[in-house]
Parts: structure tokens; C-alpha cells; sequence
């Protein structure tokens, strides 16, 4: 990120992470989310740390802890994110939309 953005959002970040875009896809798998490789790697990240107890520690996530999510981008490329993720975007939404009726029930 870069730009006048970065003055407000920085002061306020405890850790910051980089993932492959293979990791950031796998997150798109677990969880029925349409974004794009990079939008997907802020969700796998926080995803990712929270498995691994120490990374967890050294991030300060806890039951407590807030994080912000920024997806701005979607299937961009319809054949790369099929690559990716393994399957298509209309069908990532249709497993959202089964996603989201379940967690209401």
C-alpha cells in the first residue's frame, strides 16, 4: 500500500505479512469468498496465524483482537482464478450464497 492511505492505516498495524498467492488461494477454497489473489491473501493471512500459535502470539491475535479485511478486487481473470482456486467464480458465489443461508439457519 502505498500513498497519504498508508499515514493513517500505519500507525494503527501490529504486524504485517506477506503470503504466496498459492496460500492466499487456498483461503478462497476454505472459505466461500469471491476475491482475487491479493484480495484473498487478507483473509488467509490472519487465517494462517491463528493456526500457528506462535505467529499468533507475535501478531497479538486473541479472542479480543480486531481485524480489518479490504477486498477490492474479484475475479479479475476468470482463467487465473480458476487456477488458483480450482474452481469457478460463479461457482465460489453459489457456494457463498449456500454459506451464508447455513450460518443464518
Amino acid at each position: 500500500m502505498a500513498g497519504p492511505a498508508w499515514r493513517f492505516l500505519q500507525p494503527s498495524n501490529d504486524c504485517l505479512v506477506t503470503l504466496p498467492d498459492a496460500l492466499a488461494a487456498g483461503s478462497a477454497r476454505d472459505i466461500p469468498l469471491l476475491a482475487g489473489e491479493s484480495a484473498a491473501a487478507g483473509l488467509a493471512g490472519p487465517s494462517l496465524m491463528c493456526k500457528d500459535g506462535a505467529r499468533r502470539t507475535v501478531a497479538h491475535l486473541d479472542a479480543h483482537s480486531g481485524v480489518l479485511l479490504i477486498n477490492t478486487e474479484g475475479a479479475m481473470s476468470p482463467t487465473v482464478y480458476q487456477q488458483l482456486v480450482g474452481e469457478t467464480a460463479d461457482s465460489v458465489l453459489q457456494r457463498q450464497q449456500q454459506w451464508r443461508q447455513a450460518s443464518i439457519a
